[in-house]
């Protein structure tokens, strides 16, 4: 294992612990709770598919920001990015190309944090330092030139980010 993939996935194991052991005893109600008016959300589709409000985040997010709820940045962080990203960067690519199915309910959330970082972990433990500074390459857009190891810099800030912001949820709603 290089010496940057040691310390990143060693970074990633012990915010991701902290993160799922934020989210135990979560119920339902307080993962879709909307602390105030016209927040993004995941909701069912015609299909009765989960899907995010705003395309999940995966684009420019409107001003002023949207409140999200627990449930809508779960989806967007473990699922587009942790999820997505690992399989887009370490995997075949498929999951990129459907969708990121996240749980209509908590009973179902421990297997898709589970699966999601299946995606993302494996890949980062392995890199080498090399692999680490590739450019990402012309399907990534506007991020071509830019390493592997600043998307890896990126997913752990938005890991960070919204697992911080999921705690605060938590703690609103049980003083509510």
């Amino acid at each position: 294992m290089s010496e940057i993939g040691t310390s990143l996935t060693a970074v990633f194991d012990y915010v991701w612990d902290r993160f799922t052991g934020r989210l135990a005893g979560l119920t339902d109600d307080e993962y879709f709770w909307e602390p105030v008016a016209d927040c993004w959300t995941l909701r069912q589709d015609a299909d009765g598919r989960w899907v995010l409000d705003g395309g999940g985040g995966f684009g420019p997010a409107p001003d002023p920001a949207p409140v999200t709820t627990i449930a809508w940045r779960t989806g967007h962080v473990v699922g587009l990015c942790v999820g997505r990203f690992g399989d887009r960067l370490f995997g075949d690519g498929q999951l990129w190309a459907g969708g990121i199915d996240p749980p209509g309910t908590t009973t179902e959330l421990p297997a898709f944090l589970d699966e999601n970082y299946a995606r993302w972990r494996p890949g980062l433990a392995a890199a080498s330092d090399d692999d680490l500074g590739l450019p990402l390459g012309p399907a990534w857009g506007i991020y071509a030139e830019h390493s592997r190891t600043d998307l890896a810099l990126h997913v752990l800030d938005e890991l960070v980010h919204h697992a911080a912001e999921i705690g605060l949820l938590r703690d609103l709603y049980a003083r509510r």
